[in-house]
This record gives C-alpha cells, structure tokens and sequence, in this order.
C-alpha cells in the first residue's frame, strides 16, 4: 500500500499534469474537477492584480497566459493575493504578446500598484525628516540614507504606459487611442491617506529615488539623477518629496 507521503506527490504531479508514479490510481473525472477549480483560483487571482491586461488582450488571451505563467512558475506560498510578483517579467518573454511590446510594462505597473496597497503604514512626519536633515553635518550629509515610504513603488518605460492604464480602467470606455510614440512614462507609486497616487516623475527624480529604494547614500543618489538630467534641480525634489510623505526618515549607517 502506497504511504501518505507518495499519495500526496503523485495526486500533487496529477494536478499540475506530470506523470506519476503509478502508484496510486487516481480518477481522472476528480481531477478534472481539481485542476479547473485550480486554474479558475489563479485567474480570478491574478485577474483582480491585472485588470487592465485582462482588459488590455481579451479574457480568452489572459487566461491562457496565466494557465502557462503558473505552470512556468507554480506560487510557493498559499496566499494568492500575494502570487503574481513574476507576471510581467513572463509577459515579457511570452510568445503570444510579442505584438504587444508595452504590455509587460503595464503589468509592472499594476503589480506596483497591488504592493502599494499591501504595504505597511508610514507615518508622514515631514517636520520630523527636515530637521533631521537639518542637524547633520555639511561633510556627512552625502553618506546619509533618505528612507522611502514602504508603500513606494517606481517604474519605467518607454511606452506611455500612464496613459494605457487610465483609459483602460473601469469608468472608461476602453476604445480610447493612445499614441505609443508619446514617449517614456516614469512613475512612482504611493498610498496616500487616500489611495494609491500615481505620481509622473522627470529623470532625475527617478533615478534619484530609485538609487534611494536600492539603499544608495544621499550623495550617490545625487550623482546618479545628475547622470541623466543635468538640469535636476535638488532643492525642489527634496522639499517636494519629503512633504509628500515619499521621504518618512533620515539614516547614518
């Protein structure tokens, strides 16, 4: 008689469609009935993080691509409100959507967008930021670390991904024409007490905060923004950010 321990890997390999080992007869009508609830579970999931790419291809399209996202890359953890972290890198490498070169950006977006509203509360202390700021010393000031709020999400395409996302929402008529040649689109992502806000960012801004969110010091961060916009004007990003919430704390490390 097969142990607990084998029954449970060949009815595991029979759902996702691998040979078992013959062990244990399992019926296939049961299975059946397993694997579509399955797949319903992962598209309902991953569609309620993605509507605008469901609204983007198609249902009949986005679900297909959910059924190979999951069998590329099955969740490891229970909870599904969590599963999706890799679906626009996936997208980026699926066959099918080739002909739609934005749409792992848009995903990127949204998955942004589904962390923003997971993360944990920051307080917003701006006063408490500036004169933290303020007490450090000018020779210490660019080995210092700005902290982002941890509901701060960035990203980045060439594509005016912004514009597809918004005319693709609910309240809209989806039959909207975006011109892809708008130009780059590059985002940051926050929950305010509000909801989600979507902010469009220069350049600099961007690289600025991104190298922040990799843990980068002040005076890197300043390079790297200075890097791609000559122009950036530090003073009004930082004042501008840290009264935003963006910026919650000041650290020496």
């Amino acid at each position: 008689m097969p142990s607990l321990r084998e029954m449970q890997i060949d009815f595991a390999a029979a759902l996702a469609g691998l040979p078992a080992s013959g062990r244990v007869a399992l019926a296939a009508d049961g299975l059946a009935i397993y694997r579509a609830n399955g797949r319903a579970n992962y598209r309902n999931a991953l569609g309620a993080t993605f509507p605008v790419i469901r609204r983007l291809t198609g249902t009949p399209f986005f679900n297909a691509a959910v059924d190979a996202f999951v069998a590329a890359h099955p969740p490891v953890a229970s909870d599904l409100n969590v599963y999706g972290g890799g679906f626009a890198s996936f997208l980026q490498r699926y066959e099918p959507a080739v002909e739609l070169p934005y749409l792992a950006d848009v995903a990127q977006l949204e998955w942004g967008i589904d962390e923003a509203n997971r993360a944990a509360d920051c307080a917003r202390v701006p006063d408490a930021v500036l004169a933290a700021l303020s007490i450090v010393a000018p020779g210490q000031l660019p080995e210092v670390h700005l902290v982002l709020a941890a509901s701060c999400r960035l990203t980045a395409s060439s594509f005016p991904i912004l514009r597809i996302w918004r005319v693709n929402q609910t309240d809209r008529s989806g039959h909207e024409r975006v011109d892809l040649a708008e130009g780059a689109t590059r985002l940051l992502v926050r929950r305010d007490p509000d909801g989600v806000a979507l902010e469009t960012l220069s350049a600099g801004e961007h690289a600025w905060l991104a190298a922040f969110a990799r843990g980068a010091t002040f005076g890197a961060a300043i390079d790297a923004a200075f890097a791609v916009e000559p122009s950036f004007d530090l003073g009004t990003a930082l004042r501008a950010h840290i009264e935003s919430g963006t910026i919650v704390a000041v650290a020496e490390r």
